[in-house]
Formats: C-alpha cells, structure tokens, sequence
C-alpha cells in the first residue's frame, strides 16, 4: 500500500498559486461572457445605460450637489453622549422631512432648513496620548479601550450635508446657538467653568507662594558661608534644593488652565469652523460611474434571461 506522500512548503505554495490562477481564469472568464452578451443583446444594454446615464446627470447637476460639511467641537463640562444626541436630533427632524421643524429649531428659514440633512457625530483620535486631535475616526470602527487610538473625551467631530454650501457661515452661527442652549448642557458647563476657576486660581496662588518662599530665603541676610551650584544652593554643611523645578512645573499648569478657561467662554466652542468639502457626495464622474455599472449589470440580467426564455418558458408553463 502506497504511503500518502507529505506536503512541504514548495508544494503548498504551488498549490496556492495553481488555486489562485483558476480564481484569476474564471474572474476573466466570466467578465468576457457578459461582454459577448452584451454584444449579442446590444439592443438591450444600450438603451439601459443611457437612461442611466441621464438620470446620473439629472441627480448630478449642479443645484442638486451634495457637499459634506465638517467640524471639531470642544465640549466645555458636558459629555460627548448628550451633544452627540442633542446635534443629531436636527437629524431626526429631516428623516420625517418635517424641515419647518428643522428651521425652527435652527432659526433659520424653512427654505434653508430643507436643503442641510444628515446631522452626525464622529469621535476625535489622539495617537500620541497629548491632547492633540490626529484625526477623527469617520468609520466609526475604532476601540474604546484601544491604547494606541485614545478617544478624545472633550473633543467631537460634527458633521452635516448641504446643497447650499455658501449658507454655511450662518448655518453655523445658528447650530453653535442651538447647542450652547440646550439646558442638558448648558447645565454641566456652568459647574465645569467654576472649577477651572478654581483650578487656575488655586495654581496662580500655589506660584505667588513659590516664588515668595524663594525670594524670603534666598534673599535674606545669612552669616554662613554661601556656594551656588546650577540646581543646589550650600549654605555652611547644608544643602537646599531650589525651587526652580517647582516654579516651572507650577508654571506649565497654570498655563494649561488659563488655556482651558480661554476656550471655555461657551458650552460648545468650535475648534476648527465648519469646512465644506471640494468634492460633491453626487458628483457627476462619481454618479455616471455608478450609474454605467448598475445599469450594465441589470440589463445583462435581463439579456441573459431573454436568451434563455425558450428553456423558461416551458418551466413556467409546465404543470
């Protein structure tokens, strides 16, 4: 009885490569049957894709682009769960088309209210773990609990569509109030910038301290032989630290606060203002492409099943 013979390394990789060239065979294979098909039934896949063709240029056309609108907002106090729901209820309001509603709620015109939809949320990424927005998370797929991808928790990433992209200035305006009023968060905010008062206070007063312990010894009138080293002070057999780290690293938290309390004069302050993107969601090059492809695909359905009607036929009618 003959042994199975064991597969090694180069057997495995040909094998791999033999599966790989039937996959590529039959991807070529069947893209050139739909091309004879499509010449043999030219009568039905022309006409389909140019009805396809102008009607992606109807949904194209230029005063009915849809251009994507982004922004990063600090959130001052309240958490991202309570703007994400308050930002994304002007959402709900255009899934039921209800755009007086939208305009209300925004204080702008109907009309204006009808051309913006799709009111959504993404988080802010930080990489290097310093506060710094690198890039925010548009897929929605990134951890939590990742390490290497931290979410910002005081950062958010508004986003909106709109056809009229040179109204949105004042579709800023009016979001930035819609949000700053909202007493869900209005209510955090005002704990949030009394404690960064604090926080600032306590830390100036901490530096004022410092800087009088310094001046108060180091300055007073001792009868003992004084040396001076960059960090160290010698005062007789003693050595006493200076304060200078203390004041540096006072000083950085200061700075820190008084930069927080700067961008807290709102619940919600706009990190970078609303940016319109260059490129339609419907551009016309995007839509003909859509447009050709689909259409191709379903008038090949159709062909196939006009050739294969003789054998259809008597499936259907067969009792």
């Amino acid at each position: 009885m003959e042994q199975p013979r064991e597969m090694n390394l180069f057997d495995l990789c040909a094998a791999f490569g033999r599966l790989i060239g039937r996959s590529v065979k039959g991807v070529f294979g069947t893209i050139g049957s739909w091309i004879r098909l499509s010449l043999r039934k030219w009568w039905i896949v022309l006409p389909m894709v140019a009805v396809a063709l102008v009607l992606s240029y109807y949904y194209s056309r230029e005063e009915n682009r849809i251009y994507e609108v982004n922004a990063v907002a600090i959130l001052n106090g309240a958490s991202k769960t309570v703007v994400a729901q308050e930002y994304t209820a002007l959402s709900k309001a255009c899934a039921t088309f209800q755009h007086q509603n939208l305009g209300l709620m925004l204080g702008v015109p109907s009309e204006w209210a009808a051309d913006n939809f799709r009111f959504v949320t993404y988080d802010v990424i930080d990489f290097m773990d310093d506060q710094t927005p690198d890039m925010v998370d548009y897929t929605s797929k990134m951890s939590h609990t990742d390490t290497l991808a931290v979410h910002i928790p005081d950062m958010l990433a508004l986003q909106f569509r709109t056809r009229k992209p040179n109204d949105v200035p004042v579709l800023q305006e009016a979001i930035m109030s819609y949000l700053n009023t909202r007493g869900s968060i209005l209510a955090p905010y005002a704990q949030y910038r009394t404690n960064l008062e604090r926080e600032a206070k306590f830390h100036h007063d901490q530096l004022e301290k410092l800087d009088s312990l310094t001046s108060a010894f180091y300055f007073a009138d001792h009868h003992t032989q004084i040396k001076s080293s960059p960090w160290n002070l010698m005062m007789g057999t003693r050595e006493v630290k200076l304060f200078l780290e203390d004041i540096q690293d006072e000083m950085k938290l200061l700075q820190q606060s008084d930069a927080r309390l700067a961008y807290a004069n709102a619940p919600v302050v706009l990190l970078t203002p609303f940016v319109v993107t260059p490129h339609a969601v419907n551009g016309p090059i995007k839509c003909a492409a859509i447009a050709v492809l689909m259409s191709w695909l379903l008038a090949l359905a159709i062909a196939s099943l006009v050739e294969q009607r003789e054998k259809i036929l008597p499936w259907i009618r067969k009792k």
